[in-house]
């Protein structure tokens, strides 16, 4: 057994009630007979239970940095590094790419912002060396020196929202600007607060 039993698909499309699971779909085994298996879909977050014969077993210690193919963050698909941006270069000067792939990011980016408010954005712009306080995080800064600032806009809308500190504008993302999840957050640290 490989890393674990973890599948991916080996044929070209599963339609299961509707959903589609794409080819190369990462799956984590939960059970199997001499013909099924019950695997979890970890992309969609289902649990199908699928002939044996629809999936493969994968070692995912051979995926990602150093090997020829990589499995998304997001989709769960095991694709070829090209469908990776490069993201930036490691302390070895490696580069490295993006832990979503290219069809995820353009869901993750969403709609750029609106040109008028892109020019409104620059025209309330704090001045270089100017002092910050990020509406946020509340941390006072020195634009351009101990922080770089963002233009932050709805990925949905495309509306801008205000300058914000890169450390906030990150964070909003790895929250997908999503109010829910960040309740979630919320919940969480009050409920493990000591």
């Amino acid at each position: 057994m490989k890393s674990k039993n973890v599948y991916l698909v080996n044929t070209k499309l599963i339609k299961y009630n509707g959903i589609n699971i794409l080819p190369n779909s990462v799956a984590k085994l939960i059970n199997y007979d001499s013909n099924n298996i019950n695997v979890l879909f970890i992309g969609k977050n289902i649990v199908l239970n699928i002939p044996s014969n629809f999936m493969e077993e994968i070692n995912v210690n051979n995926t990602g940095k150093g090997f020829s193919k990589k499995i998304c963050n997001i989709c769960h698909i095991l694709k070829n590094n090209e469908d990776f941006e490069i993201n930036q270069t490691d302390a070895k000067g490696i580069k490295t790419t993006r832990p979503s792939c290219r069809m995820c990011r353009k869901d993750i980016n969403g709609t750029p912002m609106m040109k008028d408010e892109e020019k409104r954005m620059e025209s309330i712009k704090p001045a270089k060396n100017s002092i910050f306080k990020c509406p946020i995080c509340e941390k006072t800064s020195i634009v351009g020196v101990t922080a770089n600032l963002v233009k932050d806009h709805n990925h949905v809308t495309g509306k801008a929202r205000e300058w914000i500190c890169d450390s906030c504008n990150t964070g909003l993302g790895r929250f997908k600007d999503d109010i829910e999840i960040l309740k979630r957050a919320i919940d969480y640290l009050n409920k493990n607060d000591n």
